[in-house]
């Protein structure tokens, strides 16, 4: 069978990309939502996202888990071109996993791999985001085979170990946070309305990566700025607007070429229950061209 060519978007690198040390990586989760969004619209058939349970109650495809793999974040600067290959594979029970790469231009091999994985889910009750659960959605029928797609045993993986990880979710409620430069490894915080929350009034799924970013600023402020290599986001729950959120850490080390590895989890506040677990590594940054 033959596969087909792997659809893109292109870049020049301007001011909404970027951040303090290259491509900046909220914008990079947010724009590979995007694809993923839009290559699942695609996949079943339609212009634009538009899904709907079997009674017809609003549906969204939820991101359960994201999987970050970075060499080179820092090594985008203002004007560079860039490309975002992303493409979609079927992972079992009317979930699916996109991979997405990205490159700068010129170059075989990609600076960023993320793999996500999203499922189907609405709301039970209007605007109370405690209250989702799995959609049932016609799932596409077949999915043409795309150069750049996840493997079957690729999206298999991911399935497994965000099942592992959601079944030892309810550990994390009483796990303590450990101590960090600054003190209890603890960051209080509301989400924000007007940043931290989507279209579909639920808190962003780039918004939990982004709380872990503040709380390690909190934390550690490094002296030398950081830059993320690699970072694993299991998603759990959400938040409505108005609570607020935990961020703990329950484990930090620094490593030998003087960066920073470190395990967060956030929590709901009202109610305790963890909402997401993330794995980060970073390394120096390698600050950009002036």
């Amino acid at each position: 069978m033959a596969m087909e060519a792997p659809r893109l978007r292109s870049y020049c690198a301007g001011m909404p990309h970027l951040a303090y040390a290259g491509l900046s990586e909220n914008w990079l989760w947010k724009e590979c939502g995007d694809l993923h969004w839009e290559r699942l619209a695609q996949a079943h058939g339609m212009s634009r996202p538009d899904f709907r349970d079997a009674s017809g109650n609003k549906a969204y495809a939820a991101f359960t888990a994201v999987r970050l793999v970075a060499s080179e974040l820092d090594g985008i600067a203002e004007n560079d071109v860039f490309q975002l290959h992303g493409e979609l594979a079927p992972a079992g029970r009317a979930q699916f996993c996109s991979q997405q790469a990205l490159y700068r231009a010129g170059e075989a091999t990609p600076s960023a791999r993320l793999r996500m994985l999203s499922a189907f889910v609405f709301r039970q009750s209007l605007r109370d985001n405690r209250s989702v659960g799995r959609a049932s959605v016609e799932s596409a029928a077949s999915l043409p085979t795309a150069a750049g797609a996840p493997s079957p045993d690729t999206a298999a993986r991911l399935v497994a170990d965000t099942r592992e990880r959601r079944q030892q979710a309810a550990a994390l409620r009483d796990r303590p946070a450990v101590a960090v430069p600054t003190g209890q490894g603890e960051y209080l915080g509301s989400p924000c309305p007007g940043n931290d929350f989507n279209g579909a009034n639920f808190m962003y799924f780039a918004s939990f990566p982004a709380w872990v970013d503040r709380a390690e600023w909190h934390f550690f402020r490094p002296a030398k700025l950081l830059v993320t290599i690699a970072r694993e986001v299991d998603y759990f729950g959400n938040v409505n607007i108005g609570e607020d959120v935990m961020v703990r850490c329950l484990h930090w080390e620094n490593t030998a070429d003087g960066g920073l590895v470190h395990h967060m989890a956030l929590y709901r506040v009202t109610d305790g229950h963890p909402i997401a677990e993330v794995r980060t590594r970073k390394r120096r940054a390698r600050l950009g061209r002036e």
